[in-house]
């Protein structure tokens, strides 16, 4: 059974904006009276899914990761936001034309949150038909008055917006609308210009953490650069748009995101172009400034080739990357799947807490059910009622912070600090709730293993034990249909990545299953993360196994999601994985003499786009690996 310390969405919400040094007023502003928000985090008022993502948008905590469960109705309203999303993003101008006027056809909705989504979602239809500038400005303002009643630049530092919202008014100064003016060395400044600076003065003076920065700040450094290019050449501020540029590509390396990504290298590559070509540059600034043309260049170059693979596009061509929501599910599904799963009859389930009925009704996603009801069931079934933003149920902001540092050190395979920051994020966390002690062993397994300190076999027995926390592993194995949580895959994943032999495949089959459904029933957009590092895994399965054909469509398949969700990380392994399967594969069905011209024509150029991806995105374990398949290759030329 599970038990919980009941970190529900207030004392969460309370715990994340005290932690910011966030007070009522300024996280309240243009949303809710400051009283509603007192009422909200004492637990008096639950708000509504799209309140309670804004709030924590605007505290700039990600949803990346998260698992929500929904009741029926706010998964409908979820749903049909989603879909509406997925025709702006496939392009699909009539269905989303159609989705646009069907809601404002049932009557504008009361929640203005919602009604700002679909106002954006119809500037970015307007923006694919060309509308006139002038149509789109009176939108523009009508979905950012929706949230920000005073929207003059000069009131926007200290502001505390969501990442949506600052592109509301992005797109406003991009469209000619008024914005008032900021005083700027004693006077007052108006322009497109000035307005672009302050508000990349004001996001990075909120409090957004890096990833939901660079979900914004590339774009506004692309638009502030874009006008002034507009300008003579001869009145470049170079090394100011240099700066700010190279700012915005650290910032997405360090994420390994590409939010404007091409566009941030186009104009670092422009501005180096100009600043190079003028006549007061000594030769040793030329000297300096030439490497860092070639290495854009080659960005450039490579990006290019993988993005020309695809059918997705190079540019940024929607915001719908701003509203993307990862991993919603319906509570009634999620009961009835892993009741199912764990092979409990209704009566059992509910026995101490509800009637058979009142189950019934919450697993034909029937609405009614109390959220306390629900809660309890939910913990019977090995599962976390709490709110909760990573894998970690806490209502300390000191935890969060360094669980999201535990998981980018282990990212960058950097084993020293992660044992460090496992003690000390142990102690900040009630191992009381099983979600936080399967978490934490599954962590610490895995640092242990990095480091040698355990054997492979070991490995496998304590993440095996570590999964039955909150779930036996036979029913996990064996099940038909069923639901698992976000951190109970992670083990299963540790796991076959580790197996071998029957073991591995039999790990290898359970993950392509959970996968193949995840997709079918919800949409592989939905689960990229998990799906992209899972599948991962099954492709090198397959191709170890002689399946090269299937491994490779698994690999661009995985590419082309990535892309979509211009996520990097995986590029550059998709790639080798398939430069290793040809290799492989007609290493096995080819002469000798076949294979050496195969290794010149190709390799190399697969090898050295491979080494860049992993350089872009600081990958410095397979940029070393890229690197030594390079020199070894080169060696053998010569």
């Amino acid at each position: 059974m599970y038990y919980g310390n009941d970190i529900h969405f207030n004392t969460f919400l309370s715990a994340m904006r005290k932690g910011k040094n966030v007070t009522l007023e300024r996280l309240a502003w243009g949303l809710c009276s400051i009283s509603m928000l007192g009422r909200i985090e004492s637990g008096e008022r639950l708000p509504d899914k799209m309140m309670r993502d804004r709030l924590m948008d605007r505290l700039g905590i990600v949803n990346d990761g998260f698992e929500d469960f929904l009741p029926p109705a706010e998964y409908a309203l979820w749903k049909e936001r989603q879909d509406l999303l997925q025709a702006i993003e496939n392009k699909d101008l009539d269905t989303a034309d159609k989705l646009i006027r069907q809601y404002e056809m049932n009557g504008v909705s009361n929640n203005a949150i919602e009604h700002q989504f679909y106002l954006a979602m119809k500037i970015q239809l307007m923006q694919y038909q060309n509308d006139p500038e002038e149509e789109l400005r009176e939108v523009l303002k009508q979905a950012i008055s929706l949230t920000i009643p005073e929207s003059s630049m000069d009131r926007w530092n200290g502001r505390l917006l969501a990442v949506q919202e600052w592109n509301l008014l992005l797109e406003y100064i991009r469209c000619g609308g008024d914005v008032g003016t900021a005083r700027e060395k004693g006077r007052n400044t108006a322009g497109k210009l000035p307005a672009y600076e302050k508000i990349l003065e004001a996001i990075q003076k909120s409090s957004m953490d890096t990833y939901s920065c660079a979900k914004i700040y590339p774009k506004a450094v692309y638009y502030l650069c874009l006008e002034w290019m507009s300008l003579p050449a001869s009145d470049w501020d170079c090394r100011r748009m240099y700066d700010l540029a190279e700012k915005a590509l650290e910032m997405l390396r360090s994420i390994s995101r590409m939010y404007y990504l091409c566009e941030v290298l186009e104009i670092m590559e422009r501005v180096l172009s100009v600043w190079i070509g003028r006549s007061d540059m000594t030769d040793e600034e030329t000297r300096r400034l030439r490497p860092m043309m070639a290495q854009v260049q080659e960005w450039r170059r490579v990006l290019s080739e993988v993005f020309e693979g695809s059918k997705v596009s190079e540019k940024m061509e929607s915001c719908g990357y701003l509203y993307q929501q990862m991993q919603n599910y319906r509570i009634g599904d999620v009961v009835r799947k892993r009741r199912k799963m764990l092979g409990l009859s209704a009566k059992a389930l509910c026995q101490g807490i509800c009637s058979e009925k009142t189950l019934r009704r919450l697993e034909n996603n029937r609405n009614g059910t109390h959220m306390e009801i629900v809660g309890e069931l939910l913990g019977r079934l090995g599962l976390a009622a709490e709110y909760q933003r990573k894998r970690i149920i806490t209502d300390r902001y000191e935890a969060m912070v360094l669980y999201s540092k535990a998981a980018y050190v282990i990212n960058n395979r950097d084993m020293e600090t992660l044992g460090k920051i496992l003690p000390e994020l142990r102690s900040m966390l009630s191992m009381d709730i099983l979600d936080n002690r399967q978490e934490m062993d599954c962590l610490e397994t895995i640092y242990l293993w990095h480091c040698n300190q355990i054997t492979n076999e070991e490995s496998i027995s304590r993440l095996q034990q570590v999964i039955e926390y909150t779930v036996p592993l036979k029913h996990v194995i064996n099940m038909e249909e069923g639901f698992l949580s976000g951190g109970e895959i992670s083990c299963l994943y540790n796991i076959a990545i580790r197996a071998k032999g029957a073991a591995e495949s039999t790990y290898m089959s359970l993950l392509q299953k959970i996968c193949n459904t995840l997709a079918e029933e919800n949409g592989m957009m939905i689960y990229s993360k998990m799906y992209e590092l899972i599948m991962y895994k099954i492709a090198s399965y397959l191709g170890d196994v002689g399946e090269y054909t299937r491994s490779n469509k698994i690999s661009n398949l995985i590419m082309e999601t990535s892309l979509l969700l211009r996520r990097m990380n995986m590029l550059h392994m998709c790639v080798y994985n398939n430069l290793w399967n040809k290799r492989e594969n007609i290493a096995k069905n080819t002469s000798a003499d076949c294979k050496v011209s195969i290794k010149e024509d190709s390799m190399r150029d697969e090898l050295q786009k491979c080494f860049q991806l992993a350089k872009l995105c600081k990958d410095i374990m397979y940029e070393d690996f890229y690197h030594k398949k390079l020199s070894q290759l080169f060696a053998q030329d010569n």
